[in-house]
């Protein structure tokens, strides 16, 4: 493990240099360094055939970077977690990764917070994802992905099967990706954790996922805060959250729900509070 170590390319060059004699290595982690493409290139990754684990967050790749990248990854299909969170990727980046993301049929964690991927990123990645048939934990959280991207998302959404945490945090989905989202959000029976706070998803996308919430008895953790819920949403989730017989943390605060919908998910606070979780509302 290499993480924060400020190494520049010249130091990556000499690690590189040593990977022949790392045959069995299976955990790689060189986030939060300072390195590009001239040390990328010399990091034997795609000669790595036991890895495992590849950790390059908070490394700040440049247009070639990424696409050297593109080509290391192309051929790593052993490769179980992924996790490219702070890279801005952004949507050229996130065009180019596509095609080699697509042969990491093993993958089972997929990292990519905050790189500034947006509608056009979402769409390029989409065909991708729903390739990765393994995935356990998609984290996409702090990026910028919209309706026309939860709409390309929801179409892979519904091939990942085995997903078990979503993160789609303080994106800007609004109701209309909310609606987009919650069919596909309803055929993940395995989810248990499901974050989508600080979407803006109001009342018209908490009626839209209630229906899909109904059918998760695994989820333990919902993040629905910051979403401009009012009344009319709250009392529309409440029946569907209340059949959640699983789920231990509930977060609702920093929306618009009154005395009428406090209400309603009055039940639901008992409920989860009885089982010793956390249920939060404002």
């Amino acid at each position: 493990r290499f993480r924060g170590q400020c190494l520049t390319d010249n130091d990556v060059q000499v690690l590189g240099a040593m990977a022949p004699s790392w045959t069995n290595l299976q955990v790689l982690d060189l986030s939060g360094n300072a390195f590009g493409v001239a040390g990328l290139e010399q990091l034997p990754l795609n000669e790595m055939h036991r890895l495992k684990v590849l950790d390059l967050s908070r490394n700040d790749f440049d247009h070639a970077g990424i696409e050297c990248l593109a080509r290391k990854l192309a051929v790593m299909e052993g490769l179980e977690e992924l996790y490219l969170g702070w890279c801005s990727i952004g949507d050229q980046g996130a065009e180019i990764l596509s095609k080699s993301l697509g042969n990491l049929g093993n993958l089972k964690v997929l990292e990519m917070r905050k790189n500034k991927i947006g509608n056009k990123s979402a769409a390029a990645l989409a065909p991708a994802l729903g390739m990765m048939t393994q995935l356990q934990t998609l984290n996409l959280r702090k990026n910028l992905i919209g309706d026309e991207g939860a709409v390309a998302l929801a179409q892979a959404l519904e091939k990942m099967t085995r997903l078990q945490s979503l993160d789609l945090n303080c994106n800007q989905l609004g109701g209309e990706g909310a609606v987009a989202l919650a069919r596909a959000i309803g055929s993940l029976t395995e989810l248990q954790v499901l974050e989508m706070g600080g979407n803006n998803i109001g009342d018209k996308g908490a009626v839209a996922l209630a229906p899909a919430l109904g059918k998760m008895t695994q989820l333990q953790i919902l993040g629905l805060h910051e979403n401009s819920i009012g009344d009319e949403g709250a009392a529309a989730l409440a029946p569907a959250l209340g059949m959640m017989t699983q789920l231990r943390t509930l977060y609702l605060h920093e929306n618009e729900i009154e005395d009428e919908g406090a209400a309603a998910l009055a039940p639901v606070q008992r409920a989860i509070e009885g089982r010793g979780g956390d249920f939060s509302i404002s």
